[in-house]
C-alpha cells in the first residue's frame, strides 16, 4: 500500500511540475546562452597565449650561452695546447685561462634566462592549445544549438494523473 502512495505520489510531483513548469520554472529563464562565456574564456586564454616573446628570449639566452661556449671551448683549448715552445705555451695557457673565466659569467646570465623562455614558452602555448580548445567547444556549442532550433520533430511524453476522477495516464506533445 506505501509503495502505492510514493508512486501516486512521485507521478502527481511529475505531472504538476510539467502541467505548471512554464509558472513553477520558467524554461526561458533558465537557459543561459553560452556563447558570450565562451567568448571571454576564448579572451582571456588568447590574451594570455602571445609566446613570441620567448622565442626571442630563447634566442638571446641561447646566444648568450653559445658566446660562454665559445670561450669555454677556446679556454680548455688553450689550457691543453702543447707545441714544444714554452713562451707560447704560457700564453695560450694564460688565454685559456681568461676564456675560461669569461665563460663563467655567459653561462650564468644566459642559462636562467633560456630556462625561463623556455619554461614560459610551454605555458603560452598551454593557453593557446586551451584558446583552440574553447573554439572547438563553441563551434560544437553552436551546432547543437542550431540543431535544437531546426524543424526537427520533438516527442516530449510525461505521465497525467486526474484525482478528480481518480484515472492516469500518459500525454504526449509533439512539436514540430
Amino acid at each position: 500500500m506505501n509503495l502505492k502512495k510514493i508512486i501516486v505520489a512521485f507521478f502527481f510531483a511529475v505531472s504538476y511540475s510539467l502541467s505548471f513548469g512554464d509558472e513553477v520554472i520558467s524554461p526561458q529563464s533558465t537557459n543561459v546562452d553560452s556563447v558570450q562565456i565562451y567568448h571571454e574564456l576564448i579572451t582571456k586564454e588568447y590574451y594570455n597565449s602571445d609566446y613570441k616573446p620567448n622565442i626571442v628570449g630563447m634566442i638571446v639566452g641561447g646566444g648568450i650561452m653559445g658566446v660562454g661556449t665559445y670561450f669555454l671551448v677556446g679556454g680548455i683549448y688553450g689550457m691543453n695546447y702543447k707545441n714544444g715552445d714554452a713562451t707560447d705555451e704560457i700564453f695560450t695557457t694564460i688565454g685559456g685561462s681568461i676564456m675560461l673565466a669569461m665563460s663563467v659569467p655567459f653561462y650564468l646570465i644566459g642559462t636562467p634566462i633560456l630556462i625561463y623562455n623556455i619554461y614560459q614558452y610551454n605555458v603560452h602555448k598551454g593557453h593557446l592549445r586551451k584558446s583552440d580548445e574553447y573554439q572547438a567547444a563553441l563551434d560544437r556549442y553552436k551546432l547543437r544549438k542550431r540543431g535544437g532550433e531546426s524543424s526537427a520533430l520533438q516527442l516530449m511524453i510525461f505521465p497525467e494523473l486526474n484525482f478528480i476522477e481518480k484515472r492516469g495516464g500518459v500525454n504526449a506533445v509533439v512539436r514540430f
